[in-house]
């Protein structure tokens, strides 16, 4: 349920005008000086509108151990943004989203951001959100755990207490409609 069959993932670098200009191996990419690429955030809904956040898992490269978005990765090369927003949820939750209902809501979100470790992230990094009736079934190697909320006290929590949320959680749902109380 939680393979992901490529031998080596490839993340799509980017100019600073958003065009592609070639991949590079996803462990390359992470770094002290992270090149700019593209890359995807997703918060999945359930049917009564609270909000799925994931605490990253601990052996994570960048910002382990921190609550997040409900899931994030990156479109392989060719690939779709929503059919690797679809590809990703089910490999990191083990969620089958359809993609007719995973939908773009900040399409040109963009962030740079250093953790503590030094390593950085630079990403065009568009805004999906979706739904599910299904509970995750977290990859451990990706999600240490997770919860449901509120997406007002999710947003209150992130304006509180920053430190504990991803940098991109925090600018995210200071953008995102749906946060907005």
């Amino acid at each position: 349920m939680h393979t992901l069959d490529l031998a080596e993932e490839l993340v799509v670098l980017l100019d600073e005008r958003g065009r592609e200009i070639g991949t590079a191996p996803k462990h390359s990419v992470h770094t002290t000086d992270t090149a700019l690429h593209l890359a995807f955030s997703c918060y999945v809904f359930n049917p009564i509108g609270e909000v799925l956040v994931t605490r990253r898992a601990l052996g994570k490269k960048a910002w382990p151990g921190v609550w997040t978005n409900s899931f994030c990765g990156h479109p392989m090369p060719g690939e779709a943004l929503n059919l690797g927003v679809v590809r990703r949820a089910k490999f990191e939750l083990g969620l089958d989203l359809d993609p007719i209902d995973v939908s773009v809501s900040l399409p040109a979100f963009r962030y740079r951001a250093v953790d503590s470790s030094g390593i950085v992230e630079n990403e065009i990094c568009p805004v999906y959100v979706a739904t599910t009736v299904s509970e995750p079934i977290p990859n451990p190697d990706e999600v240490l755990e997770y919860t449901w909320s509120t997406p007002a006290a999710l947003r209150r929590a992130a304006e509180d207490a920053p430190w504990a949320f991803s940098p991109w959680l925090a600018l995210q749902v200071a953008e995102l409609e749906s946060f907005r109380a």
